[in-house]
């Protein structure tokens, strides 16, 4: 008898077409979203994360989708070959094809191994996302949150997985030629993420009910109340016992005042519970670690300050506020080198990695902060699990020829679309390995895992010194990722194309007005500037004696500080955003009088402060009115009025104006600039930049001294504020410089700023 034709199989057009609409569709979306979720924090844009949500929320349907249809014209197929061999001799027919010889099996597979890395991946983000919301809450949302941040179970995440392991069992019966083990490697690799997931989420609803980490904020503070009124705060020298880390139930006591810690926890200098002053102690004791790292002893400074200023985000009273024992802190224990001395730099690095923390709890991805030891130590033992099943499931596509990549001769259409097949599983694959890798290796390098060591070190006396202290020694030299820039944006009014980055039609929506401005590094001088000026305006208190709340005033005397003699043409100004604007363009005219003298070692620090200084203001104005004293919306109207009018009068001058030589711009600037018609703020800028020049001439260092006590202690008035939404938004953007001088006077007890008692004298 002749061997049986194949059955005749229907027109699968329609099918077919969907299932290619649906493998590109789910492709597609695939790489976009891993390639937009690995950028974390910085991915932060309204319009982006609402595309990142709805391709996540779009991928699963449509995968779903294809899937259905594939095992439709499989069970179709099925159906029309088994019809078909009982109308003829069965011995006589074709077996109907195997599940790794069908074609639409394959690409079934393919799409569910992308739906299961697309879970894996997806879960880092969306649990994160969904377990704590980024919005500094009260003291009135209680104690079930992580800080204020409120942790919920992420019930979108959890249907996605529960709906891709549905996926899994329907396509389960189409596997037979796999085999028990390869197919429990590929359910392995599912449940794995599935369990990181359950992990994360035991983390936080630990965390929330912990005094180190959810109830952190309300202990600090009830602490802090009771340093004050114990007058506990002088501490070791001028290092007062403030709270670093090993918090626990066994040592707090709930009061009607709030939460305290008992006594005998605090003095207990081998107890869990580590304070500032036990740091400082140890170190000056030449303690193995603490004393050959200083860092380490700044780092424990900077985490401090860090529970400290939780309080400020939460929106919990801040005791020591006016009181002198917090300014001397600031003054004279915080800038304390350790050999004695001022050191600016170390200071500011301080209070960086103090905001590198709060801008991490906020906006990381990975949150470290919830972690004890015992999860972080699952967390990456999962993750290298994690790769290894990634590893292994690759293995299993490839050698079971679930996906295959033609190399040779001319292919045809469903060999190229194998092809793409391969590579985009081989991407995904990669991604997922990269992700859990860069997971890891930013866990270890954090500055959270180098805490929860010390922790161990110092408050526990680790049982294994030796190990602990090897195991530190090795973190200390890997640098964790950046989440403060520590640059300044720059901008001038005079010359705005000058100091853009980048522009075009969409540039301020796609990378908001701070984006399109060009940043320098933080000068050392400017930092030495603002540390002198804070000390000349706050300093000369004794040591916890009396308030510092009248020396507050000083630094709110900084608007005025630029007054020179009315003349009959002096205007006066009616905002700080005004009197910004007309300081900066008086600063910006005298620069370009004397852009090309030579200026000796010492002027040259002062130049650069004050310039830097002053182009900040500028683009705080331009780009984060919000951070300023005066309403936002004002603040903005003006500025727009005033670059307005600067184009106005200077047509297209306002690029470079290279053609001229600085002194012959200057003259000419002054004069179009002076015009009657003008803005009130371009007429009081010119007569600041031409009366500056005037006053100092020959006097070129004293002018720049002036200028940069002016623009630093304008920094010190601008600072303080209850804008606390500002501040944790601006670290959200890699934060602000005025932010560092904000966190910096908080902690001095200076949460506002003080009234300007002559406020009609503002040039």
């Amino acid at each position: 008898m002749l061997q049986s034709a194949p059955p005749p199989m229907a027109s699968p057009q329609p099918v077919s077409l969907l299932v290619l609409l649906g493998t590109v569709g789910s492709a597609v979306l695939a790489i976009l979203l891993v390639a937009l979720s690995t950028y974390g924090r910085r991915c932060r844009h309204p319009a982006l994360r609402f595309f990142v949500w709805g391709a996540s929320v779009a991928f699963i349907p449509l995968a779903s989708s294809a899937i259905s249809a594939l095992l439709q014209q499989r069970k179709t197929d099925r159906d029309r070959h088994e019809q078909y061999c009982e109308e003829i001799n069965p011995a006589d027919c074709a077996p109907f094809p195997k599940g790794g010889e069908s074609p639409e099996v394959q690409i079934m597979w393919t799409i569910l191994l992308w739906a299961v890395i697309m879970v894996i991946i997806r879960g880092k983000a969306d649990t994160a996302a969904a377990s704590a919301a980024t919005a500094a809450a009260t003291p009135s949302t209680g104690d079930v949150s992580v800080d204020g941040q409120k942790v919920r179970i992420p019930v979108e995440l959890l249907a996605k997985y529960a709906f891709v392991a549905w996926l899994i069992v329907v396509c389960m019966p189409e596997a037979e030629w796999l085999g028990f083990a390869r197919k429990s490697i590929f359910v392995v690799f599912f449940l794995l993420g599935f369990a990181k997931v359950v992990l994360k989420l035991v983390a936080f609803f630990l965390a929330s009910d912990s005094y180190a980490v959810g109830k952190n904020a309300r202990l600090v503070s009830g602490y802090m109340a009771q340093l004050v009124e114990e007058g506990a705060v002088e501490g070791h020298g001028h290092v007062p016992p403030y709270l670093v880390m090993g918090e626990n139930k066994d040592d707090v006591e709930a009061t009607p005042e709030g939460y305290r810690i008992n006594r005998g926890a605090i003095d207990n200098k081998l107890g869990a519970l580590v304070t500032l002053d036990r740091v400082w102690r140890q170190s000056d004791h030449g303690d193995g670690l603490l004393g050959k790292h200083l860092e380490l002893r700044d780092l424990c400074l900077s985490f401090s300050l860090f529970k400290n200023l939780r309080r400020r985000l939460s929106g919990y009273p801040i005791a020591e506020e006016g009181t002198s024992s917090a300014l001397d802190f600031v003054l004279r224990g915080l800038d304390a080198s350790g050999k004695g001395g001022a050191d600016a730099d170390r200071v500011f690095r301080v209070l960086v990695d103090e905001l590198w923390f709060a801008s991490d709890f906020f906006y990381s991805a990975l949150p470290l902060c919830s972690f004890s030891g015992w999860c972080a130590a699952l967390s990456y033992l999962l993750s290298v699990l994690i790769i290894a099943g990634a590893i292994g499931v690759g293995y299993v596509y490839h050698d079971s020829r679930v996906i295959v990549f033609n190399k040779t001769g001319p292919l045809s259409d469903a060999e190229l679309a194998q092809n793409a097949n391969y590579l985009i599983t081989l991407f995904l694959l990669f991604a997922t390995v990269l992700t859990e890798t860069c997971e890891i290796t930013a866990g270890v390098c954090s500055n959270w895992t180098k805490m929860a060591l010390l922790g161990t070190y110092i408050g526990h006396g680790s049982p294994s010194p030796g190990f602990t202290q090897a195991v530190l020694e090795a973190v200390l030299r890997l640098k964790p990722a950046k989440r403060w820039r520590n640059k300044i944006g720059q901008n001038s009014v005079l010359e705005p194309r000058r100091f853009g980055k980048r522009s075009g039609l969409f540039s301020d929506k796609l990378y908001g007005r701070a984006g399109l401005m060009r940043s320098v590094q933080v000068s050392p001088a400017v930092k030495d500037a603002v540390l002198r000026s804070l000390k000349i305006s706050y300093g000369g208190l004794d040591k916890g004696g009396g308030t510092a709340a009248p020396r507050f005033a000083v630094s709110g005397m900084a608007a005025s500080a630029w007054a020179w003699p009315a003349n009959g043409t002096q205007e006066t100004l009616s905002s700080t955003t005004e009197h910004i604007l007309a300081c900066h363009i008086g600063t910006r005219l005298f620069e370009m009088k004397y852009s090309h003298t030579a200026c000796p070692t010492l002027a040259a620090a002062d130049k650069t402060a004050a310039c830097h200084l002053s182009h900040y203001f500028s683009y705080l104005v331009a780009a984060a009115p919000g951070l300023l004293p005066d309403s936002t919306a004002w603040t903005e109207k003006r500025y727009k009025e005033v670059a307005e009018d600067v184009k106005a009068a200077l047509g297209e001058d306002v690029a470079d104006g290279a053609s001229e030589s600085a002194a012959e711009r200057y003259e000419r600037l002054v004069k179009e600039l002076s015009a009657g018609s003008r803005d009130k703020v371009l007429r009081r800028g010119a007569e600041l930049g031409r009366l500056l020049v005037e006053a100092y001439v020959g006097e070129e260092a004293a002018a720049w001294r002036f200028l940069a006590d002016f623009w630093s202690e304008m920094v010190l008035f601008v600072a303080p504020s209850q804008n606390v939404k500002g501040h944790v938004e601006a670290m959200g953007r890699g934060g602000e410089f005025v932010t560092l001088v904000w966190a910096l006077l908080l902690h001095a007890g200076v949460t506002d700023r003080a009234d300007t008692p002559h406020r009609s004298s503002i040039p």
